[in-house]
């Protein structure tokens, strides 16, 4: 008696037989596509930080000062020792400046009337920078100098 297939013969023939696997390539361009729409979308859609946080030290006691009609210093720290702390004429942004620009910047905005300046160093600031901050600010004639802090924090 003749063994017959459960399967025709273009089906697969007899279960002893192997199927070839069907060669074939792989079109990978789609995925490059997809994963470029992707980059692109990320790219448009995400925010961009406008201010850079600063680490300030908490104030104690104080009393508000106006920044919108005042002048403002920030120090940020260096990112390593070998660095100098980035001075910035403005708050946070503005054009980057040394200690001796400091006296140049405070004498042409009390020209324009502001006399109250508002020092912003972070907390890793060396306290020299500060001083010698304090210092060129306090040199022009006329001019009010008060230390930017963070708020307390709440109980």
């Amino acid at each position: 008696m003749a063994s017959r297939s459960l399967f025709p013969d273009d089906e697969g023939g007899s279960f002893g037989s192997k199927r070839k696997p069907v060669e074939g390539d792989l079109d990978i361009t789609p995925m490059i596509d997809v994963t470029f729409l992707l980059l692109i979308f990320f790219m448009v859609s995400s925010t961009m930080q406008g201010k850079p946080d600063l680490d300030m030290p908490v104030a104690e006691h104080a009393i508000g000062v106006d920044a919108l009609g005042a002048g403002v210093i920030t120090i940020f720290a260096p990112m390593s020792i070998a660095e100098s702390p980035r001075i910035v004429l403005g708050d946070v942004q503005g054009e980057d400046g040394e200690l001796a620009d400091i006296p140049g910047y405070v004498e042409e905005k009390v020209k324009s009337g502001i006399r109250k300046f508002v020092l912003k160093a972070e907390g890793d600031v060396p306290h020299g920078i500060v001083e010698e901050a304090a210092k060129a600010i306090k040199s022009v004639n006329g001019t009010e100098l008060y230390m930017g802090v963070g708020d307390r924090p709440q109980n």
